[in-house]
């Protein structure tokens, strides 16, 4: 079975276009309802890594890994809550007619680090500064305009659900789970192997 799959991304690897690495940055903050004091955004920030990218196809299904910065800031900016997470999509689908590409793409995500998590914030969330096994679930969509070959540029919306250890304060009828994204820019190179 190892073989195989070693074969299988050997075989990407020296198809054209088989791989590309793509950043996004842009602005992240709570969407769903909370009781956080004066909630604001954050800067996003990702880097992933994809395989069977092929973009001259009308219909392209490809997968990805990658890592992402996300969280928001509370008290009018003055305090600001950072969650770093490492991602797979399984599943990426997309569309592109005329260079315009239209791209969809569940995710699951292993989060590994947060800073910023204070006092006010341990009243208003569950959760420590060292997060172990804590897990999102989350979806991303991109517009983008294939410039040549090699360069496509676009805008992103990314948006997490936070699965374990951050929930609201239970009240009698909120107990949701919280729920950040925001919109970006985009940027990605297709190797050109």
């Amino acid at each position: 079975m190892q073989r195989i799959i070693l074969a299988v991304l050997l075989l990407c690897i020296v198809q054209a276009h088989a791989i590309y690495v793509s950043t996004s940055i842009g602005d992240s903050r709570l969407q769903s309802d909370n009781r956080i004091y004066k909630p604001g955004g954050i800067l996003h920030w990702s880097l992933e890594t994809g395989f069977f990218n092929e973009p001259e196809n009308l219909f392209d299904y490809k997968l990805a890994i990658g890592i992402d910065r996300f969280g928001y800031s509370h008290s009018d900016g003055d305090e600001s809550v950072s969650l770093w997470e490492l991602y797979f999509k399984p599943m990426v689908w997309s569309v592109t007619y005329y260079n315009v590409m239209f791209e969809f793409a569940p995710y699951i995500g292993w989060m590994f680090s947060a800073n910023g998590i204070t006092d006010y914030d341990d009243k208003l969330i569950y959760g420590t500064s060292t997060i172990k096994e804590q897990i999102t679930l989350g979806y991303e969509y991109r517009l983008g305009y294939q410039i040549n070959k090699q360069f496509l540029v676009g805008i992103t919306a990314n948006y997490h659900q936070l699965q374990y250890g951050f929930h609201h304060m239970p009240t009698a009828d909120d107990n949701d789970d919280f729920f950040i994204g925001g919109w970006g820019i985009n940027f990605q190179y297709n190797l050109p192997w």
